[in-house]
């Protein structure tokens, strides 16, 4: 009887023992997720800080290019230099608009927007999130694919005094690169990803182009498509002391 007693026990704790671990475990990432925490991690025998990210992506609305696409005017398409959005694109910004605010009052804290520096991007941007207390930033690193002139864009001197509202302070003066080739833009996605990781807010919204987006997401995005998408970032930790 006693050996049976000591027996049900030890079950006992190791069962207690087990739910007590992972309940730890549920509760830490439970905490992680709310303080958005970086953390350290072990993966084959090294250690890695983890950062992770709550990302918003948005392709910008209809410009006069995509229009001018739909009813196979190429020629005409691609030779519109930076394209506005039309009369629907602003219409979709419109319904876009009342998606982020629900978002928004339902407890997503969006501490940033990052914008590409074409001006239908731009448009797109501050119809969807200004006017709620957010800074915005222009990052020429998420502009599109440059293959032709609906995809060239507007000098930064040209830019800033339309868009008071932005800060252009890492656009430089001619930011697009009409050479632009299949290899350039996977390393302008790569420097994207190292350069967003370095950055201190935890939520942020990206407003950039179907062409970019594929490349970085591996995502097909419709005109004003939103997505959202939490990154986990695993830096190799330095040694202290080195």
């Amino acid at each position: 009887k006693q050996w049976y007693q000591r027996r049900v026990r030890g079950v006992l704790r190791n069962i207690c023992q087990c739910l007590l671990r992972f309940m730890g475990a549920l509760l830490t990432r439970i905490l992680d997720r709310l303080i958005w925490k970086p953390v350290y991690c072990k993966i084959n025998g090294q250690t890695y800080k983890r950062i992770e990210k709550q990302l918003l992506f948005v392709r910008h609305a209809e410009g006069y290019h995509n229009s001018l696409f739909d009813e196979r005017k190429v020629h005409e398409a691609i030779n519109i230099r930076d394209p506005e959005l039309t009369p629907l694109g602003n219409n979709q910004v419109a319904d876009l608009r009342k998606e982020v605010d629900i978002l928004i009052k339902s407890g997503v804290k969006i501490e940033k927007v990052i914008v590409s520096p074409m001006t239908r991007t731009l448009q797109t941007a501050w119809g969807t999130f200004g006017g709620h207390n957010i800074p915005f930033q222009a990052c020429h690193l998420v502009s599109e694919y440059c293959d032709a002139p609906c995809n060239y864009g507007t000098r930064r001197s040209q830019l800033e005094p339309q868009w008071q509202q932005v800060d252009f302070s890492i656009v430089p003066e001619v930011w697009w690169n009409e050479d632009e080739t299949d290899v350039t833009i996977t390393l302008r996605a790569k420097r994207f990803r190292e350069w967003l990781f370095k950055q201190p807010e935890k939520c942020l919204a990206i407003v950039s182009h179907a062409g970019f987006l594929h490349e970085l997401l591996q995502e097909q995005f419709r005109n004003c498509e939103l997505k959202r998408i939490n990154w986990i970032h695993r830096s190799r930790r330095q040694a202290r002391g080195h």
